[in-house]
């Protein structure tokens, strides 16, 4: 008897713990649907051109609805865009990412490959070097950027007149739930176009990519 009633007493005292592990695993199984439900709104979005500063430290996604202006202050975007064998580089669509919050700030998770076959041993260590990595001999060599900016609205008024890259990108870009019309007010780009045709942020030059 008295061992029954230890038994009893015993599974009484676990009851509160196990409730409070089990509302624990809901929270954190319910946040996990919230997170990942807060960015499943999207819009796609044509890329036909990207603009380099001429430092290597700004891109800009030039889209067929707006600017997206990103820093990059790794240095690693400098290097790629200097490498001779550029061309040979590619943004892969399924795997890059581009996220827009309220304000306008843009987050981009943008995945870079190389498929240049039969490629000169010099080449494979440089973009080794900068951080391309495979998974096997049989995929290409990867890296994904990863880059903050703001989004804007392109000027009506300016002829950009820029030339195309020779395949265009449809990237989505995914926003908070709700309406794409509640998020705040998009300011007008701040790119410029000088007297002779060149392109400007404040005064930093800006160049198309001519990788592809």
């Amino acid at each position: 008897m008295l061992y029954h009633y230890r038994l009893v007493r015993s599974y009484l005292c676990y009851v509160p713990i196990v409730k409070i592990l089990l509302t624990l695993i809901l929270i954190s199984f319910s946040s996990c649907r919230v997170t990942k439900s807060v960015w499943d709104s999207s819009y796609n979005e044509t890329f036909r051109q990207f603009l380099i500063s001429q430092d290597g430290r700004m891109v800009v996604f030039v889209g067929s609805k707006y600017h997206y202006i990103f820093s990059d202050n790794t240095s690693i975007l400098e290097s790629i865009l200097l490498w001779p064998g550029r061309r040979n580089l590619f943004i892969n669509t399924e795997k890059s990412r581009i996220d827009l919050d309220r304000s306008n700030e843009v987050f981009g998770e943008i995945v870079v490959e190389s498929y240049f076959n039969r490629m000169p041993p010099e080449d494979f260590e440089f973009l080794r070097g900068i951080g391309f990595r495979s998974s096997d001999k049989y995929s290409p060599l990867r890296i994904t950027l990863m880059m903050k900016g703001k989004r804007y609205l392109p000027r009506s008024d300016l002829g950009y007149n820029l030339p195309e890259l020779q395949r265009s990108y449809v990237l989505p870009i995914h926003y908070q739930g709700g309406a794409l019309e509640n998020i705040g007010k998009i300011a007008l780009t701040p790119i410029t176009v000088a007297a002779d045709s060149t392109l400007l942020i404040g005064q930093i030059l800006l160049a198309p990519f001519r990788g592809q």
